[in-house]
């Protein structure tokens, strides 16, 4: 791919789950739409289990169709910058859109043969009973627009790709499949 930081170099071998992860107590799960209720719950299982033990290893299953990026982020910068737990993140499943940020706030990243990305543009939905001016549709876009540079610049840092080797795949609405996960970096492995 052009414009790449580096090549990637890492072994795409199959990781045995069970010499990677926590005893089974101390996996969670983020299925679902991302949303601040399930951000809450983790936060609070997170400060609750640290308090335990503070380097306890947790693993986080991601499953997750995405959502507001804003929640996602929130969930990143909360995980990555302020709670700092010992987290590994494995995603299984659909692992889209802002998911994919979810799954990117472990320390360690894994996904199963059965995982799937996708990658694109920032959206809205809209509810057809409400009236937007231009200025607020043009403040909305604004808003999406700069979503979508930092959506790509956490992927990037993430990975061996640029932030505009991110942007363009988000426009394509791409698919990742597990190795291709693990071949760009987003993942150190696939687990069996």
């Amino acid at each position: 791919m052009s414009g790449t930081k580096a090549q990637a170099n890492v072994d795409i071998e199959s990781t045995d789950l069970s010499l990677l992860l926590a005893p089974s107590s101390h996996i969670l799960e983020y299925l679902g739409n991302v949303s601040y209720e399930t951000n809450q719950l983790l936060f609070n299982e997170f400060k609750k289990r640290m308090k335990d033990a503070v380097d306890q290893e947790i693993v986080l299953t991601v499953s997750s169709s995405g959502g507001p990026t804003g929640i996602g982020m929130n969930f990143y910068d909360m995980v990555r910058y302020i709670l700092r737990p010992n987290l590994t993140t494995v995603g299984s499943g659909d692992v889209d859109s802002s998911g994919v940020i979810i799954f990117l706030s472990g320390i360690r990243q894994y996904v199963t043969q059965n995982t799937t990305m996708l990658l694109h543009m920032a959206g809205r939905s809209f509810d057809p009973d409400v009236r937007y001016t231009t200025a607020e549709m043009e403040a909305m876009y604004k808003e999406d627009m700069m979503k979508n540079q930092q959506y790509a610049e956490v992927v990037a840092k993430h990975s061996i790709l640029t932030t505009d080797d991110v942007l363009s795949l988000m426009k394509k609405n791409t698919v990742l499949g597990p190795q291709d996960i693990v071949e760009i970096g987003l993942a150190q492995a696939i687990i069996k």
